[in-house]
């Protein structure tokens, strides 16, 4: 084993399933890219898409102990239970395809907040509460909009983070573009961009896109280290790797600790895969969705293969035999 990889875990698509929907589980199940955050009992809540033979896309949500296993009789069907204000003008895909879940807190509550996948004119991404008791929706799903700046057509990997009371998410790596983000009223969020910075990677392989978003931010060392991700050109498709890099807390938010070669999240080869793929473009697939310290470990939650579910333990040595430091200042 790596001495750089601690406990790795891959989840059953089946105990992640909601008993709401067990007839799901007759055909093919892929559960995958999931959402981490602890729970107020010192234990941990895990967010993920479901995706079965009907083609929906869903999120389930359940708890895990303090050992990462599923309690059983946990897991619950989140976006069946999920409310959009009336009227809209969302096109019925918005309201129906649910993808790539991420959870964090602010303000010390728990949130979610989610894409409605690639579709035309544009893609949409909303945020929502949950009840920690319940594990269900507080209020109506908020869509997050960009202000004052052209904003993609494909919005899939804005990452949320808090920092000195402020909502503030990443909205591209390269550039490092950083919003402000008003939770105020019960609307849309607005957000704007605060900063920018412009910085590139000359010991990093050549990818597709350059960093990738993935999961929300956390704090450690007087630094936002951010778990991201990669495309290559694989010998069956597009290859997604995890990466990391560290940023600093205050404006213009510069990052501080770059990637010089992806992060290993799985020792030797990664398990075959199940189905057919979802995506035929895509080969193999490493996406992490959901990050969070714990001691002198992280943990990292990622979807492999658009699949099953993914959890490791690393320690920061590990981050830190993946990343340079940003010599000069931009």
């Amino acid at each position: 084993m790596n001495g750089l990889i601690g406990r790795q875990i891959l989840f059953e698509p089946q105990e992640l399933l909601p008993e709401a929907w067990s007839k799901l589980a007759a055909g093919p199940l892929h559960t995958f890219n999931p959402g981490l955050e602890r729970s107020a009992d010192g234990n941990w809540i895990l967010a993920y898409r479901v995706v079965a033979a009907d083609g929906r896309r869903r999120i389930g949500i359940c708890r895990l102990d303090h050992d990462f296993r599923i309690i059983p009789g946990s897991a619950s069907p989140l976006s069946d239970t999920l409310v959009f204000h009336q009227p809209n003008t969302y096109p019925a895909v918005a309201l129906e395809w649910f993808a790539d879940p991420r959870l964090l807190r602010l303000r010390g509550r728990l949130f979610i907040y989610w894409n409605s996948g690639w579709h035309e004119p544009r893609n949409h991404q909303f945020l929502e509460e949950i009840d920690e008791t319940t594990l269900h929706p507080i209020g109506k799903a908020r869509e997050l909009v960009l202000a004052g700046a052209e904003r993609r057509k494909l919005e899939k990997n804005w990452m949320l983070f808090e920092h000195a009371g402020r909502t503030l998410a990443v909205y591209s790596v390269q550039p490092h573009r950083v919003l402000e983000c008003d939770l105020e009223g019960a609307g849309d969020i607005v957000c704007r961009e605060i900063a920018a910075v412009e910085w590139s990677l000359p010991g990093y392989p050549t990818c597709h896109g350059g960093l990738r978003g993935g999961a929300p931010p956390r704090p450690a060392d007087g630094l936002l280290w951010s778990f991201c991700h990669t495309v290559h050109d694989g010998p069956e498709g597009y290859d997604y790797r995890a990466a990391v890099y560290a940023f600093r807390p205050e404006s213009p938010f510069a990052p501080a600790w770059v990637p010089v070669r992806p992060i290993q999240l799985w020792n030797d080869t990664l398990p075959a895969r199940r189905h057919p793929r979802l995506n035929p473009a895509v080969g193999e697939v490493i996406y992490p969705c959901g990050v969070q310290r714990d001691g002198e470990n992280w943990v990292v939650t990622w979807g492999l293969n658009d699949e099953r579910c993914a959890l490791t333990e690393l320690p920061h040595a590990a981050l830190a035999a993946a990343v340079a430091a940003v010599d000069a200042p931009p």
